[in-house]
């Protein structure tokens, strides 16, 4: 009995693996999120000004860990430049973009 108590997984051991899982879900859950709210974006866009060019893999670190998504490329018709949806949002977050001036109106 002895052995078994001193020899066996330790609540240390426990929490770690169940954090380290949690991390590689959530992890998962964001990256899902998104490529899904990047999708949607390539679905308002205004058709006519933003022609989709490319999906490049991107990495980002979150407290998550490494995470890597695919993203929408496109191509800026009036400005005549290539650009990513992102460029339109108000935050910091380089991911996401506000889409006032992109939406087909």
């Amino acid at each position: 009995m002895q052995d078994y108590i001193t020899d066996g997984v330790t609540l240390k051991d426990i929490e770690q693996s169940l954090f380290r899982h949690m991390q590689k879900e959530y992890g998962q859950l964001l990256q899902q999120l998104l490529e899904d709210i990047d999708h949607t974006l390539a679905e308002k866009r205004d058709k006519k000004r933003y022609a989709l060019k490319d999906k490049r893999m991107i990495r980002m670190q979150t407290m998550f860990g490494e995470v890597e998504i695919k993203r929408n490329y496109y191509f800026d018709r009036e400005k005549q430049e290539y650009c990513k949806l992102a460029h339109y949002f108000g935050t910091k977050w380089p991911f996401f973009c506000k889409f006032k001036r992109v939406f087909a109106r």
